[in-house]
């Protein structure tokens, strides 16, 4: 079962490597949506957010027992919304979706993290020093133009990475 977490956790950390590595640290996650080319943005970047969250999902679920299964099936749910919905430069419904499926998703996952796990301080102390990265980064955009800074990719990153310490730390911290 543990394999579902390092699936979920390698297709994460491959996917922002490559774009990253290929294009430089876009402005948000998101935004590396437009980083790809046109033909294969789409079914790349949805098939990506699908293995990202597809296995956590599972993986989480099976180890939580009773505790707010809920918040951990949205929470990645929206996960698979926000790759559904990745043009979210388009104003509209598109852009709606995409937003508030990405604020729920982070806020979901992290209600779960600071309740039911010790580990929500190294939520804490990542969002604190991503923060600064984030401000003085500029972040790549589609165009070749460079965003102010990357602020929202780094406070994503921050997100994300305390999801994969608290789950895999509640893990371990179960089978104690």
């Amino acid at each position: 079962m543990t394999a579902l977490f390092f699936i979920s956790l390698i297709t994460f950390a491959l996917g922002l490597a490559a774009i990253t590595l290929k294009y430089g640290i876009p402005e948000s996650i998101s935004e590396s949506y437009y980083l790809l080319p046109p033909k294969i943005r789409l079914p790349v970047f949805y098939g990506w957010t699908i293995l990202v969250a597809m296995p956590l999902v599972i993986f989480w679920l099976n180890i939580s027992g009773e505790t707010a299964q809920a918040l951990i099936f949205f929470g990645c749910t929206f996960l698979i919304f926000v790759g559904c919905s990745a043009p979210f430069k388009d104003k509209g419904m598109t852009h709606n979706v995409h937003v508030i499926s990405a604020s729920l998703c982070a806020l979901l996952t992290q209600i779960w993290i600071f309740i039911y796990t010790p580990f929500w301080f190294f939520t804490l102390a990542l969002t604190a020093i991503f923060f600064s990265f984030g401000l003085k980064t500029k972040g790549a955009l589609g165009s070749g133009k460079t965003s102010i800074n990357s602020l929202t990719f780094f406070l994503e990153l921050a997100a994300f990475l305390s999801v994969y310490f608290g789950v895999y730390g509640f893990y371990k911290l179960q089978t104690l």
